[in-house]
Order: structure tokens, then C-alpha cells, then sequence
């Protein structure tokens, strides 16, 4: 059987700056769909909701109000069934004293390898919520601008890391072409609104599937 984890951002990883540039938080993401019938399944249902909905760009927002439970509750269904499951890691940035976001007298703020710091984070929580039940996984991430040697060394960075699992692929793809990303992508932002905006009482009890840690401090 495959894992399929796909993972997706919200926020910047840059540092905050006096004048309001870059986010206030940051977050990721992690997807886990279980094999492939569960993959099929997931496809089926979100490929369905666009037929329905007439939407044929990319998945961009979460639906609101009786639109939200409709889509949702499969996804929930599916996580109950132990096809799918979730986690997500968040942080203030703000509070944050970690490496790579801030400058500091030792170092200067590094984008990618703070968000590749923060991929290390979220897959240890994730593995360490769900344990992983085979040897073929494969990690989906968004595709942004890394040159070649930047994706190398998030490959080696992840895959020596005695703390996960044995990490079959690493690949990055473009999420318009992907549903799972998109629907990762959207599930993320939600976080971000569970977290640092307000949500409504309807999203935070449909949320509930995602396991969720602040990784601030």
C-alpha cells in the first residue's frame, strides 16, 4: 500500500517586519490518504463536488455555511474509516525565538531553511500521531521556487532524519494540477483561521479531524 502525504502552507516564511510585511503566523499542513482505493475515493468525491458546483479553476476556498458540511463530511467519513488522517503545526511569529525566521546577532533570516526546519517539524509530529503503516510513502509538496540543490538537500534533509520514517519519494508538483493539494491548501488557511482569526463555531467543529500543535516555542 502507498501513503500518499501531501503538504501545504499557509502564511510566508518570511520575518515580520515594523512596517506589516509578511504574515502574522505560519502554518503546514500534512494529508495523509491511505492507498490507493482511498485515494480513489478522495478523488471521486472532490472531482464530484466540482461537477455539481459548476467550478472548474482551481479549488481556492473552503465553501461556507450548509456548503461546508456537504464537502467536509466525506473527508471526516474517510478520516473515521482511517483512509485519510491530518495534522498541522503552527506558529506565532511574532513569539517565535526558533532559528531561521529572525535576525539575530548569530545569523540572518533564511526563508528555505526555515520552512524546510518547519517540514521537519510537522512530519515528526504527524508520524508520531499516525505511525506509519507501510514502507512505501510518498511526500507531495506545493511546488514553489527551489533550485536544484535546494531540493536535494530537503531530500537528504528529511530522508537521514532517524526520527521519521524511511521516505520512498519527495516530490513537488504545481497544486492546480492536483486535488489533494488543493483541498490541503484549503485546509491549512482554515487552521490559520481556527488559530488567529475567527472562524465560527461550524468550521471549528468540523476541524476537529485535523490533530494540531503550536510548535511557537
Amino acid at each position: 500500500m502507498t501513503i500518499y502525504i501531501f503538504i501545504d502552507e499557509s502564511g510566508d516564511p518570511g520575518e515580520v517586519t515594523a512596517i506589516g510585511r509578511n504574515s502574522m503566523y505560519y502554518a503546514e499542513l500534512a494529508l495523509q490518504i491511505n492507498g490507493e482505493e482511498a485515494y480513489s475515493s478522495f478523488q471521486k468525491h472532490t472531482v464530484n463536488w466540482r461537477y455539481i458546483r459548476g467550478l472548474f479553476k482551481e479549488f481556492k476556498n473552503l465553501p461556507r455555511g450548509k456548503d461546508l458540511i456537504s464537502f467536509l463530511t466525506p473527508i471526516v467519513q474517510m478520516s473515521s474509516s482511517n483512509l485519510i488522517c491530518s495534522s498541522c503545526v503552527f506558529l506565532d511569529k511574532i513569539k517565535y525565538q526558533g532559528p531561521y525566521l529572525k535576525t539575530t546577532l548569530q545569523s540572518k533570516p533564511d526563508p528555505i531553511k526555515f520552512r524546510n526546519f518547519i517540514h521537519r517539524k510537522l512530519l515528526e509530529y504527524h508520524f508520531e500521531i499516525y505511525p506509519a503503516s507501510s514502507d512505501n510513502i510518498e511526500i507531495i509538496f506545493d511546488r514553489f521556487e527551489m533550485s536544484k540543490e535546494a531540493i536535494k538537500n530537503l531530500e537528504y534533509y528529511l530522508m537521514n532524519n532517524w526520527k521519521l520514517p524511511t521516505l520512498k519519494y519527495l516530490s513537488h508538483i504545481d497544486s492546480v494540477y492536483c486535488e489533494a493539494l488543493q483541498v490541503a491548501s484549503q485546509l491549512v488557511n482554515a487552521v490559520g483561521d481556527l488559530k488567529f482569526g475567527t472562524p465560527g463555531q461550524e468550521l471549528e467543529q468540523m476541524m476537529k479531524f485535523i490533530a494540531i500543535k503550536d510548535v511557537t516555542q
